[in-house]
């Protein structure tokens, strides 16, 4: 994705910086965040949304510049982004692009090959962000809340002793 981009952020600009950079960015309008947008709540997320922040912020940038008519002017930022001439995908890469379409708001339906390499991809009818997604959990058996009422029983015993 980053090849095809026109206006990146620059290597200098400090991570810290980013979260006012995505509220400007996207503060233009729903549309140039799109590709990028995860809403757990809705079950929505953009095709990009699985990217780190510089490339989901490039991604912005990019989408910004595309609304402007690819004014190179309009890729600044403050000094947090730069111009680049878009390259092209190629492999695997460029079907995975072309599924999520210009705004990123498409359904990828395949997933990428893992050998780097313009290699075959496999299809799936999932429609899902990212498979290695995992959601933290606590699991307790029943000799865990064992313990756990036996220690609040003499907890409270303890406490109308005293």
């Amino acid at each position: 994705m980053m090849a095809s981009l026109t206006c990146v952020v620059k290597p200098s600009t400090d991570p810290e910086e980013y979260g006012t950079l995505f509220g400007q960015v996207c503060g233009y309008g729903d549309s140039i965040c799109a590709g990028i947008t995860h809403n757990a709540t809705t079950g929505t997320y953009g095709a990009y949304s699985m990217c780190n922040s510089t490339e989901q912020l490039s991604f912005a940038f990019s989408q910004y510049v595309k609304g402007q008519q690819n004014n190179a002017n309009a890729c600044n930022f403050g000094g947090a982004a730069t111009t680049k001439a878009a390259g092209s995908q190629s492999g695997a890469c460029s079907a995975l692009i072309s599924q999520a379409g210009a705004a990123g708001t498409g359904t990828v339906t395949s997933a990428p090959s893992g050998t780097g390499g313009s290699g075959a991809s496999s299809t799936s009818s999932k429609k899902s962000a990212a498979g290695a997604v995992t959601v933290p959990s606590f699991s307790f058996g029943m000799l865990q809340i064992g313990a756990c009422i036996v220690g609040a029983v003499i907890t409270g015993a303890g406490m109308i002793l005293l």
